[in-house]
């Protein structure tokens, strides 16, 4: 009897860390670099001034609104604009909204961002949840680009898993050539070919 009790036990346990594991991912359509560049409404480079929560005026969801100067416009944005973006999630009070995928920002940190279309509120989001926003990081002296995604399962457009890949950090003048390369704009490295 015991044997068939622990049996039922682990079992149990299994089952509850399977579960655990499904309730922190968030699954989102896996886009290109190329395809949030095309797809993205608008793309900058920018400070996070602050951030404020707050619930909806259903009081049914929190929201997060993240203030971004824009230091450097890449599509569609102007540079010295501040924009606010809004995201589903954070804290008001004690009550605390987690939603695994969404990006992370904190007070001063220097992003590139891939954001959509305002929505009807008047604010846009992040494309693609996480995979729309890298951070600035410097290393030796050199700003780089890095991009984490913890929390997010993907999906291809008919609807198979992906495995999520992280890109190895990027020099930030590089990514944002490559960026401009795939929108054909002024300002990108010009290679000429050898023969």
């Amino acid at each position: 009897m015991n044997r068939f009790r622990n049996f039922i036990l682990v079992g149990l346990a299994a089952l509850g860390l399977v579960l655990a594991q499904a309730a922190s991912a968030t699954t989102v359509q896996k886009f290109t670099l190329q395809e949030l560049t095309k797809k993205a409404s608008s793309i900058v480079i920018g400070k996070v001034e602050g951030a404020t929560s707050s619930w909806d005026a259903a009081n049914k969801e929190i929201y997060t609104f993240y203030t971004i100067t824009v230091s450097q416009p890449v599509k569609g944005a102007k540079g010295g604009e501040t924009i606010t973006i809004r995201q589903l999630g954070g804290t008001v009070g004690n009550i605390a909204s987690i939603v695994p995928g969404m990006p992370s920002f904190k007070k001063g940190e220097e992003v590139v961002l891939f954001l959509t279309q305002k929505d009807a509120a008047g604010y846009p989001w992040v494309l693609g949840l996480q995979q729309g926003k890298y951070s600035v990081v410097e290393q030796a002296g050199v700003k780089m680009v890095r991009n984490d995604l913890a929390g997010t399962e993907f999906l291809t457009p008919n609807g198979a898993h992906v495995q999520p890949t992280v890109a190895p950090d990027q020099q930030l003048g590089a990514f944002i050539d490559g960026i401009k390369t795939t929108l054909d704009v002024d300002g990108k490295i010009q290679a000429t070919p050898t023969e």
